[in-house]
């Protein structure tokens, strides 16, 4: 890599990163006013907590199937049938199950933010909060 490409890269990636602590500051300095819209945030709670349990327990559920059974065929082949079921029980509550279920709401959260902000770009909402 070239070091025009480096330099050009870093000062996007340092850009971008002012731009994140930037708005991270708005945020905190808004909130500390009391300057926030409660009914839009709790709307956007319940899309983040409520709406998107179904499909993270559904998902997880059968992630959870798969990874069960793959586990226990090759703890049955080795010879330790017997611990699959304690093994399993502290794989999925520690590790798997708070892992999957972040990846899938992140997943489904991001996406419903995007196509939210894809439909304000196309009725040219966003335009009109610039000229503001």
């Amino acid at each position: 890599m070239k070091q025009s490409a480096k330099t050009s890269s870093l000062g996007l990636w340092s850009q971008r990163l002012f731009a994140a602590i930037l708005l991270g500051g708005q945020v905190v300095v808004h909130l500390l006013r009391g300057r926030i819209h409660r009914r839009n945030t709790q709307e956007q709670m319940i899309v983040v907590g409520p709406d998107s349990l179904m499909i993270v327990l559904v998902t997880a559920a059968f992630i959870g199937m798969v990874f069960t059974i793959q586990v226990s065929r090759e703890f049955i082949r080795l010879g330790a049938g017997s611990a699959v079921g304690g093994v399993l029980a502290i794989a999925l509550a520690r590790e798997l199950a708070p892992l999957i279920s972040a990846i899938i709401l992140a997943g489904r959260v991001g996406s419903g933010f995007a196509a939210e902000i894809g439909t304000m770009q196309v009725t040219e909402q966003i335009d009109a909060l610039y000229m503001l």
